[in-house]
């Protein structure tokens, strides 16, 4: 072969191994997807200290929405998807754990509620405990002064609001639902808690309020995709006389890791957290009274180090 035609052929070869690069040198790295919420953000910093930290492997966080995220983690672009509500992401998951399985998922936390809030000392004085026990006392909970009880169903802005709208006429409950935004609604909340007036409003868990305040679900029938019909928009072809379907909450990865870092695939099988500290990790990110917040990765530090009987079980069996 002539020096030509060899500086040619060798050439070629090393165009085709660089233009195949990430299949021939594999990432030694953990790309994690974050969500746009608080919950997301902070776990994500806790996976990173912590996969850094005992198992040295460099991690890169990037916001990413569920469809790219699912994706991503198909084709091995992405390894974790940090924080999957089932409820939002029942598809992905079919689609990609079940039907193509080259993704896989470990619970973080089951039953994640959603529904109406009382404060404890509401309960305590009126007796309510209950949606029965909510008609006929609706006033009580009067924030405007027009006599008729309000309850905050999220902004306007959200589907939620719809929803609880819904919710109220067909309870048959003489409830406003409140639009005002989010933050307006917790300062109202706050200021009404320090006076202990009542209040009614929809919420969820993981959040900081329930490290705060002494708050209590109304119990109301247990979900039921019969009793829940909602077409968005056209709350008159809607029906909802149920409770809100409480949310398993996943953490997901691609299968990919098993190989190329088997560590980090064992401690992704092993993953789990109670969703109370997650409620302790968002407060700790939060602006609270006599709680200064603190960067995502400075809580997680401080949490990750207080916690090792936790962090113990996301190693176990790891060598």
């Amino acid at each position: 072969m002539s020096k030509q035609k060899l500086i040619v052929t060798v050439f070629v070869a090393l165009s085709i191994i660089l233009s195949f690069g990430p299949a021939f040198a594999e990432r030694k790295d953990v790309i994690i997807a974050e969500q746009n919420w608080t919950g997301s953000t902070v776990i994500c910093q806790v996976m990173k200290y912590v996969l850094e930290k005992n198992l040295n492997v460099p991690v890169k966080i990037s916001q990413l929405n569920g469809a790219v995220t699912w994706v991503g983690m198909d084709k091995g672009d992405v390894d974790v998807f940090s924080d999957i509500w089932e409820t939002a992401e029942i598809n992905g998951i079919n689609k990609y754990t079940k039907e193509k399985k080259t993704c896989e998922v470990t619970l973080s936390y089951g039953n994640a509620p959603q529904g109406w809030y009382i404060p404890k000392y509401v309960q305590d004085e009126y007796g309510i405990k209950t949606l029965e026990d909510l008609k006929g006392k609706e006033h009580i909970f009067d924030i405007d002064g027009d006599g008729k009880g309000d309850l905050w169903a999220g902004p306007t802005s959200w589907k939620a609001n719809e929803i609880h709208s819904i919710r109220i006429r067909d309870y048959g409950l003489d409830f406003t639902a409140l639009g005002v935004e989010q933050w307006a609604w917790l300062a109202t909340l706050k200021a009404a808690i320090k006076k202990k007036k009542p209040v009614i409003f929809f919420y969820w868990e993981p959040e900081w309020l329930f490290t705060q305040y002494e708050l209590v679900m109304i119990q109301e029938p247990s979900f039921d995709p019969a009793k829940w019909v909602y077409v968005e928009k056209q709350p008159e072809k809607s029906k909802i006389y149920c409770g809100i379907e409480p949310s398993n909450v996943w953490v997901g990865y691609s299968k990919k890791i098993e190989q190329r870092l088997p560590k980090v695939y064992q401690f992704y099988k092993n993953w789990s957290i109670p969703i109370k500290e997650v409620n302790n990790l968002i407060a700790m990110v939060t602006d609270l009274p006599d709680s200064p917040k603190m960067s995502s990765e400075a809580a997680a530090k401080k949490w990750v180090d207080s916690h090792p009987e936790i962090v113990g079980q996301w190693l176990k069996g790891i060598k």
